[in-house]
């Protein structure tokens, strides 16, 4: 599948081809309450990602557009990633998300498949404070991470992600803001 979604990347190059989603589906009338704790993220979105610097997050920098919609049926998020080309010899990662809420463990089950060639395995929960927190399944993460989403308003959240250190404390790494961008159609 990878291979085809590499051929793709030369074909739609920049997030600019990707905008323009209208239709995000709506969820399925007898979904479980669950499939909304990542309703946030259906609709259009620019991203700009800052990295850590010791201190505090650098200035913002357009890395891609993200776009999710409600999928088989209204079953599963589906989510794209259309990353920005950075260079001449730097071809663009884009990639897909499956998000899938799994009511008997109130779990999230997200499969990613990229253009790099990556494929990934998540998990999610949503906590008692309403953070949604991921960790990595497969393949086994060599390292110990954090990965959470913050919600400020209707048309901006933020995904964060760090390492999580011996002594337990957390290093920030990334932290990737979503501006709703209107559809085009």
């Amino acid at each position: 599948m990878w291979k085809v979604l590499a051929l793709l990347a030369g074909v739609i190059g920049s997030p600019a081809a990707a905008a323009g989603v209208c239709d995000f589906g709506t969820p399925h009338p007898d979904a479980p309450d669950g499939l909304q704790q990542f309703a946030f993220m259906v609709g259009n979105y620019r991203i700009e990602s800052r990295i850590w610097q010791g201190e505090a997050f650098s200035e913002g920098y357009l890395e891609a557009e993200w776009n999710a919609r409600w999928g088989l049926g209204g079953a599963v998020i589906i989510d794209e990633w259309f990353g920005e080309q950075f260079g001449p010899d730097i071809p663009p990662v884009h990639g897909v998300n499956v998000r899938a809420y799994d009511p008997e463990t109130n779990l999230w089950n997200i499969s990613w498949q990229s253009t790099s060639g990556a494929t990934v395995a998540l998990e999610a929960r949503q906590g008692d404070d309403g953070v949604m927190r991921l960790w990595q399944v497969y393949p086994e993460a060599t390292f110990e991470s954090f990965i959470y989403f913050e919600i400020y308003d209707d048309t901006h959240w933020a995904r964060f992600e760090g390492l999580v250190l011996e002594d337990g404390t957390h290093q920030n790494r990334f932290r990737r803001d979503a501006f709703q961008v209107p559809c085009e159609g």
